[in-house]
Order: structure tokens, then C-alpha cells, then sequence
């Protein structure tokens, strides 16, 4: 019997986002090895004890999704994929990365990072990266990768999202707490300007905190912090699905919607280039916000079908 063992990066999470994406990358796993034994520890966790029994037992570890390559050293500090130094022997040569991306902007891998991401990706399998700069890092270290995009867009390589051509009368939007920038209050001023409803879901709870620094809340219907009841609005309701959180809009367009990702960092920005999913620099806000809402059309997504076949038929 095979034993596979997945670190799951939204254990112990406060981002939802990490819940839409590992929901994405299951299905996948299963398929792959519907036999299998499957087991689980938490990415921002770290392995622990019991988890690293069941890692040094395991064939492959596969790190399922979000921006968990660092290029800096991630041992020193808290962070999404969390290595301790006892971890390292265990994970050695063991970790295959299902659809990750860097979790920032930067010049150069670091020696140490190199170092570390040497020792445990597998070297025998490539690795999912979802982004250009995951590709570097990984490349950085020595180990391969095959830039598939975020697993939460695989569904598109088989076929394209059908969205309604015309824009609705309202609008679901969300913001980031802690990438905060005075252009967000221009962002919602010019929502509130262009639809007649309003509805806010904080993909984490503390951006409920920063809408209310942003603006009056009367007037805007605030979503539970929750995925259930998020899919249960947008399987419910006629939206638009705008805003920071690049999984929210994501997750809009699994349910039929338009959709627009303000990028604030690399993760909308390069995910937007690569594959066409609708996006918008914040700083371009003032000058383009406006005419975008208005011209949002059925996305042409450009979905890396040969690059997903290529990592998933390595299993």
C-alpha cells in the first residue's frame, strides 16, 4: 500500500484562501492514488511529533498549494510552510510542491534557503509551481519545476468560465488587512458609485476590522467569515466579484461570475499575466477601475494543460 502524506496549508489557517486551494488540490490526490493511505500534518504548523513519524514513513509529502516558497530563510521565522530543524532528516528528499508560489518579490534565493529547499524537494519528481517567480526558487535550488498556475484554475484547461456579459446591479468585494494602502477607500468609494448593492466577504476576519476603518458600513451586507456561507452567496446571487483577495475572485469565477483581482503583490499580478485571469494594479485604480467594471467580458484564460499532465503523470 502507498503512503502519501500531504501538508495541508490551511490547517490551521486564518486565510480562507488556503481553503479554497487545498480544496482544489485534493480531487487530484485521490485520483492519482484512490488506494493509497493518506495522511496529513499542518503547513503553518509544522510536522510535529506524530507528523514526523508519519512523514519518515511516507513516499512522497506533496505541499499543496499557496505562496509557500520563500526565498528567504524560512527556519527563522513564522511562515505559511513551517520547517523546524528536526524536521529536515524526515522531509528529506520527500516533498513534492502541488501547485505552490513564491510569497514575494525579490533579486536573489538566498544561500541558506537554497540550501535548505535542496535537502528536502524530492529530486526525483518535478515540482508544481504556480507562478514564474516559485519556478526560480525552485530552479535556484537546484530541483525542477514545471509552471502548471494555481490549482484552483486547472478546471479551465478543459474548458472556458461562462460569465454574463453584462454587468449586474451588484457587487461582492473583499480586502487584505495586512497590504493595506489608501487607494482601497477609492476602491470602495467607487464601488458604492457604481452598484446598488454592496456586499463584503472577509476572507480573513481582520479585514472586517479594516473595512470599518475604510468606510461607514451602512448600507454594505457583510458576509460570515466563512467559505460555506461565500459559495452560498455566490451560488445564490447575480455579482460582480472584485477586490485584493486573489482566491475570492477565483473562487467567483467557479460560480459564474465576473470577476477582477486588485494584484497588491506578485501572486494576482503573475497568476494575471500567465494565464489572463482579469486583474488590476492597484495603482491603477483611479485612472482604470471605472471603465473595467464597465467592460468586464467573458475571460480568455490561458490554462497550461500540457505542463498539469506532465507533473500529475509522473505518478
Amino acid at each position: 500500500m502507498r503512503h502519501i502524506h500531504l501538508i495541508d496549508t490551511s490547517i490551521a489557517s486564518d486565510n480562507l484562501g488556503d481553503e479554497i486551494i487545498v480544496e482544489e488540490c485534493r480531487p487530484y490526490i485521490k485520483t492519482l492514488f484512490p488506494e493509497a493511505y493518506i495522511t496529513t500534518s499542518s503547513g503553518h504548523d509544522g510536522l510535529g511529533p506524530w507528523g514526523r513519524q508519519l512523514v519518515e514513513k511516507a513516499e512522497i509529502a506533496f505541499l499543496l498549494g499557496t505562496n509557500a516558497l520563500a526565498p528567504h530563510d524560512q527556519t527563522k521565522r513564522r511562515f505559511i510552510w513551517t520547517i523546524r530543524e528536526e524536521d529536515r532528516p524526515v522531509l528529506k528528499n520527500k516533498v513534492v510542491l502541488f501547485g505552490v508560489g513564491a510569497n514575494r518579490d525579490f533579486d536573489k534565493v538566498l544561500r541558506v534557503q537554497r540550501k535548505l529547499l535542496a535537502q528536502v524537494l524530492s529530486s526525483r519528481y518535478a515540482h508544481a509551481v504556480r507562478d514564474s517567480s516559485g519556478g526560480r526558487i525552485v530552479a535556484a535550488s537546484g530541483r525542477k519545476a514545471i509552471n502548471t498556475t494555481c490549482p484552483t484554475l486547472w478546471r479551465y484547461a478543459d474548458y472556458s468560465p461562462s460569465v454574463p456579459a453584462e454587468k449586474p446591479d451588484t457587487v461582492c468585494f473583499t480586502l487584505t488587512k495586512h497590504k493595506s494602502d489608501p487607494l482601497d477607500a477609492e476602491m470602495v468609494a467607487i464601488l458604492k458609485d457604481t452598484y446598488q448593492k454592496l456586499t463584503f466577504w472577509p476572507q480573513q476576519p481582520r479585514d472586517l476590522d479594516y473595512l470599518r476603518e475604510l468606510t461607514d458600513l451602512s448600507g454594505i451586507t457583510v458576509l460570515p467569515a466563512s467559505l460555506g456561507a461565500y459559495d452560498a452567496y455566490l451560488e445564490s446571487t447575480s455579482t460582480d466579484v472584485v477586490g485584493t483577495r486573489l482566491h475570492g475572485c477565483i473562487r467567483g469565477l467557479k460560480h459564474g461570475h465576473r470577476v477582477l483581482a486588485i494584484s497588491i503583490d506578485n501572486r494576482a499580478r503573475e497568476i494575471g499575466a500567465e494565464t489572463g485571469l482579469p486583474t488590476l494594479a492597484r495603482d491603477d485604480i483611479p485612472a482604470q477601475l471605472v471603465e473595467r467594471l464597465a467592460s468586464q467580458s467573458r475571460p480568455s484564460l490561458r490554462i497550461p494543460s500540457a505542463s498539469i499532465n506532465q507533473f500529475l503523470s509522473q505518478f
